[in-house]
Protein backbone atom coordinates (compact mmCIF):
# COMPACT_ATOMS: atom_id res chain seq x y z
CA UNK A 1 0.00 0.00 0.00
CA UNK A 2 1.09 3.58 -0.62
CA UNK A 3 1.80 5.82 2.34
CA UNK A 4 -0.29 8.98 2.15
CA UNK A 5 0.16 11.89 4.50
CA UNK A 6 -2.91 13.86 5.50
CA UNK A 7 -2.13 16.76 3.17
CA UNK A 8 -1.30 14.42 0.26
CA UNK A 9 -4.54 12.45 0.50
CA UNK A 10 -6.64 15.55 0.81
CA UNK A 11 -5.07 17.37 -2.16
CA UNK A 12 -3.98 14.75 -4.68
CA UNK A 13 -6.90 12.33 -4.45
CA UNK A 14 -4.40 9.49 -4.90
CA UNK A 15 -5.75 6.09 -3.87
CA UNK A 16 -4.62 2.51 -4.14
CA UNK A 17 -6.24 -0.21 -6.18
CA UNK A 18 -9.29 -1.77 -4.57
CA UNK A 19 -8.13 -4.63 -2.32
CA UNK A 20 -9.97 -7.93 -2.34
CA UNK A 21 -12.59 -8.23 0.39
CA UNK A 22 -14.60 -11.04 1.88
CA UNK A 23 -18.08 -10.44 3.24
CA UNK A 24 -19.77 -11.10 6.56
CA UNK A 25 -23.30 -10.82 7.89
CA UNK A 26 -23.46 -9.37 11.40
CA UNK A 27 -26.18 -10.23 13.89
CA UNK A 28 -26.57 -8.16 17.09
CA UNK A 29 -28.76 -9.25 20.01
CA UNK A 30 -30.04 -7.76 23.25
CA UNK A 31 -31.73 -10.19 25.65
CA UNK A 32 -34.50 -9.57 28.13
CA UNK A 33 -33.42 -8.57 31.62
CA UNK A 34 -32.11 -11.57 33.53
CA UNK A 35 -32.02 -13.81 30.44
CA UNK A 36 -28.56 -13.00 29.09
CA UNK A 37 -26.62 -15.87 30.73
CA UNK A 38 -29.28 -18.46 29.90
CA UNK A 39 -29.33 -17.31 26.27
CA UNK A 40 -25.55 -17.32 25.90
CA UNK A 41 -25.33 -20.77 27.46
CA UNK A 42 -27.92 -21.94 24.94
CA UNK A 43 -25.89 -20.54 22.06
CA UNK A 44 -22.70 -22.27 23.10
CA UNK A 45 -24.19 -25.56 24.30
CA UNK A 46 -26.69 -26.18 21.49
CA UNK A 47 -25.85 -24.02 18.46
CA UNK A 48 -22.03 -23.94 18.73
CA UNK A 49 -21.71 -27.78 18.46
CA UNK A 50 -23.56 -27.59 15.13
CA UNK A 51 -21.04 -25.01 13.88
CA UNK A 52 -18.23 -27.38 14.80
CA UNK A 53 -19.75 -30.30 12.90
CA UNK A 54 -20.50 -28.41 9.67
CA UNK A 55 -17.29 -26.37 9.73
CA UNK A 56 -18.89 -22.95 10.05
CA UNK A 57 -16.69 -20.49 11.96
CA UNK A 58 -18.74 -17.56 13.23
CA UNK A 59 -16.93 -14.78 15.08
CA UNK A 60 -18.84 -14.14 18.36
CA UNK A 61 -18.43 -11.43 20.97
CA UNK A 62 -20.24 -11.12 24.31
CA UNK A 63 -20.43 -7.46 25.35
CA UNK A 64 -19.77 -6.15 28.85
CA UNK A 65 -20.85 -2.61 27.94
CA UNK A 66 -23.18 -0.95 25.46
CA UNK A 67 -26.62 -1.71 24.03
CA UNK A 68 -25.91 -5.26 22.78
CA UNK A 69 -25.33 -8.46 24.77
CA UNK A 70 -24.08 -10.56 21.88
CA UNK A 71 -22.67 -9.88 18.44
CA UNK A 72 -21.73 -12.54 15.89
CA UNK A 73 -20.42 -12.39 12.33
CA UNK A 74 -21.03 -15.10 9.72
CA UNK A 75 -18.88 -15.26 6.60
CA UNK A 76 -20.79 -15.17 3.31
CA UNK A 77 -18.73 -17.69 1.36
CA UNK A 78 -20.63 -16.88 -1.83
CA UNK A 79 -20.06 -13.16 -1.37
CA UNK A 80 -22.90 -10.64 -1.48
CA UNK A 81 -24.83 -13.04 -3.74
CA UNK A 82 -25.61 -15.05 -0.60
CA UNK A 83 -27.65 -12.13 0.70
CA UNK A 84 -30.12 -12.54 -2.16
CA UNK A 85 -30.70 -16.20 -1.36
CA UNK A 86 -33.43 -17.23 1.04
CA UNK A 87 -30.94 -19.71 2.48
CA UNK A 88 -27.29 -20.02 1.42
CA UNK A 89 -25.59 -23.42 1.15
CA UNK A 90 -23.85 -23.23 4.53
CA UNK A 91 -27.03 -22.17 6.33
CA UNK A 92 -28.96 -25.03 4.75
CA UNK A 93 -26.26 -27.48 5.85
CA UNK A 94 -26.33 -25.98 9.36
CA UNK A 95 -30.13 -26.29 9.60
CA UNK A 96 -30.02 -29.96 8.60
CA UNK A 97 -27.37 -30.69 11.24
CA UNK A 98 -29.37 -28.90 13.96
CA UNK A 99 -32.42 -30.98 13.07
CA UNK A 100 -30.30 -34.12 13.30
CA UNK A 101 -28.86 -33.05 16.65
CA UNK A 102 -32.21 -32.11 18.17
CA UNK A 103 -34.18 -35.05 16.82
CA UNK A 104 -36.16 -33.57 13.95
CA UNK A 105 -37.42 -30.32 12.40
CA UNK A 106 -40.09 -29.71 15.05
CA UNK A 107 -37.62 -29.94 17.91
CA UNK A 108 -35.14 -27.74 16.08
CA UNK A 109 -37.87 -25.15 15.56
CA UNK A 110 -38.84 -25.37 19.23
CA UNK A 111 -35.22 -24.61 20.20
CA UNK A 112 -35.15 -21.60 17.89
CA UNK A 113 -38.48 -20.39 19.24
CA UNK A 114 -37.31 -20.68 22.83
CA UNK A 115 -34.11 -18.75 22.10
CA UNK A 116 -36.18 -16.09 20.30
CA UNK A 117 -38.39 -15.75 23.39
CA UNK A 118 -35.31 -14.60 25.33
CA UNK A 119 -34.55 -11.82 22.81
CA UNK A 120 -35.54 -8.21 23.49
CA UNK A 121 -34.26 -6.71 20.22
CA UNK A 122 -32.04 -7.46 17.24
CA UNK A 123 -29.88 -5.52 14.83
CA UNK A 124 -27.25 -6.26 12.25
CA UNK A 125 -25.58 -5.33 9.01
CA UNK A 126 -23.41 -6.43 6.11
CA UNK A 127 -19.65 -5.95 6.35
CA UNK A 128 -16.52 -6.45 4.27
CA UNK A 129 -13.08 -7.35 5.61
CA UNK A 130 -9.77 -7.28 3.68
CA UNK A 131 -9.15 -10.81 2.43
CA UNK A 132 -5.68 -10.85 4.01
CA UNK A 133 -7.24 -10.30 7.45
CA UNK A 134 -9.67 -13.22 7.60
CA UNK A 135 -7.41 -15.88 9.14
CA UNK A 136 -8.67 -15.00 12.61
CA UNK A 137 -11.52 -17.46 13.10
CA UNK A 138 -9.72 -20.13 15.14
CA UNK A 139 -8.11 -17.52 17.40
CA UNK A 140 -11.28 -15.56 18.01
CA UNK A 141 -13.51 -18.56 18.61
CA UNK A 142 -11.89 -19.74 21.84
CA UNK A 143 -14.92 -20.92 23.81
CA UNK A 144 -13.65 -22.85 26.83
CA UNK A 145 -10.28 -21.12 26.76
CA UNK A 146 -9.03 -18.05 28.56
CA UNK A 147 -11.37 -15.08 27.90
CA UNK A 148 -9.94 -12.49 25.52
CA UNK A 149 -11.16 -8.94 25.94
CA UNK A 150 -11.46 -6.40 23.14
CA UNK A 151 -11.77 -2.69 22.64
CA UNK A 152 -14.42 -2.11 19.97
CA UNK A 153 -14.88 1.16 18.12
CA UNK A 154 -18.18 1.84 16.37
CA UNK A 155 -17.58 4.63 13.86
CA UNK A 156 -19.90 6.80 11.77
CA UNK A 157 -18.31 9.15 9.24
CA UNK A 158 -19.49 12.55 8.07
CA UNK A 159 -21.75 12.62 5.04
CA UNK A 160 -19.83 11.75 1.89
CA UNK A 161 -16.62 10.90 3.78
CA UNK A 162 -16.98 7.15 4.28
CA UNK A 163 -15.01 5.97 1.23
CA UNK A 164 -12.29 8.56 1.82
CA UNK A 165 -11.96 7.39 5.43
CA UNK A 166 -11.76 3.72 4.44
CA UNK A 167 -9.10 4.48 1.82
CA UNK A 168 -7.12 6.40 4.43
CA UNK A 169 -7.32 3.51 6.89
CA UNK A 170 -6.22 1.00 4.27
CA UNK A 171 -3.35 3.17 3.01
CA UNK A 172 -2.08 4.49 6.35
CA UNK A 173 -3.33 2.84 9.55
CA UNK A 174 -3.49 -0.76 8.33
CA UNK A 175 0.12 -1.02 7.03
CA UNK A 176 1.42 0.22 10.38
CA UNK A 177 -0.72 -2.32 12.20
CA UNK A 178 0.45 -5.17 9.94
CA UNK A 179 4.09 -4.14 10.42
CA UNK A 180 3.87 -4.68 14.19
CA UNK A 181 1.86 -7.88 13.88
CA UNK A 182 -1.30 -6.37 15.30
CA UNK A 183 -4.34 -8.67 15.27
CA UNK A 184 -7.27 -6.40 14.45
CA UNK A 185 -10.61 -7.11 12.77
CA UNK A 186 -11.67 -4.14 10.60
CA UNK A 187 -15.33 -4.52 9.64
CA UNK A 188 -16.27 -1.98 6.95
CA UNK A 189 -20.01 -1.61 6.58
CA UNK A 190 -21.78 -2.36 3.32
CA UNK A 191 -25.20 -1.88 4.92
CA UNK A 192 -26.03 -0.99 8.50
CA UNK A 193 -26.12 1.82 11.03
CA UNK A 194 -22.36 2.15 11.54
CA UNK A 195 -19.79 2.72 8.78
CA UNK A 196 -17.07 0.73 10.54
CA UNK A 197 -16.76 -1.61 13.51
CA UNK A 198 -13.18 -2.44 14.49
CA UNK A 199 -12.09 -4.94 17.15
CA UNK A 200 -8.77 -4.49 18.98
CA UNK A 201 -7.70 -7.39 21.23
CA UNK A 202 -6.50 -6.54 24.74
CA UNK A 203 -4.04 -9.35 25.63
CA UNK A 204 -3.50 -7.89 29.10
CA UNK A 205 -7.20 -8.04 29.92
CA UNK A 206 -9.31 -5.14 31.07
CA UNK A 207 -6.20 -3.32 32.31
CA UNK A 208 -5.28 -2.69 28.67
CA UNK A 209 -8.35 -0.51 28.28
CA UNK A 210 -6.69 2.11 30.47
CA UNK A 211 -3.05 1.47 29.61
CA UNK A 212 -3.58 0.95 25.85
CA UNK A 213 -0.43 -1.19 25.89
CA UNK A 214 -0.42 -1.92 22.16
CA UNK A 215 -0.68 1.67 21.00
CA UNK A 216 2.94 2.68 21.75
CA UNK A 217 4.34 0.24 19.19
CA UNK A 218 1.71 1.26 16.64
CA UNK A 219 2.32 4.97 17.16
CA UNK A 220 6.06 4.50 16.73
CA UNK A 221 5.61 2.54 13.50
CA UNK A 222 2.98 4.96 12.21
CA UNK A 223 5.22 7.96 12.89
CA UNK A 224 8.11 6.25 11.07
CA UNK A 225 5.95 5.60 8.03
CA UNK A 226 4.52 9.12 8.01
CA UNK A 227 7.92 10.78 8.25
CA UNK A 228 7.94 11.88 11.88
CA UNK A 229 5.68 12.49 14.85
CA UNK A 230 4.46 15.88 13.63
CA UNK A 231 3.31 14.47 10.29
CA UNK A 232 1.75 11.48 12.07
CA UNK A 233 -0.21 13.88 14.28
CA UNK A 234 -1.38 15.76 11.18
CA UNK A 235 -2.50 12.51 9.56
CA UNK A 236 -4.46 11.46 12.64
CA UNK A 237 -6.03 14.93 12.84
CA UNK A 238 -7.04 14.66 9.18
CA UNK A 239 -8.69 11.27 9.77
CA UNK A 240 -10.43 12.46 12.94
CA UNK A 241 -11.92 15.29 10.89
CA UNK A 242 -13.75 12.70 8.76
CA UNK A 243 -15.45 11.16 11.81
CA UNK A 244 -18.93 12.19 12.86
CA UNK A 245 -19.38 9.84 15.83
CA UNK A 246 -17.39 7.15 17.61
CA UNK A 247 -18.41 4.91 20.50
CA UNK A 248 -16.10 2.49 22.31
CA UNK A 249 -17.37 -0.67 24.03
CA UNK A 250 -15.82 -3.80 25.59
CA UNK A 251 -16.72 -7.40 24.69
CA UNK A 252 -14.98 -10.73 25.24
Amino acid sequence: FLTLHADDSAKSGTKTAEPQFVYFKGSFTKYHHGKREEALDLLYSRFWPVDQVVGRKPIPFNFLTGQWDHMVFFRLHGGLADVELEKDAMQAKWDRQLEKQEGGPEKAKALHDYHDSLVMKRGGGLFKVPAADVDFSDYYYNKGGKPTYYRVNFVKYKSGKKEQAIDFIMDNFRPARLAIGGSVIPMFSVAGGWDQIVFFPMPGGLGDFESDSLSDAWQEEFAKRQGGRDKAAEAIKFYTGLVKERITEIPK
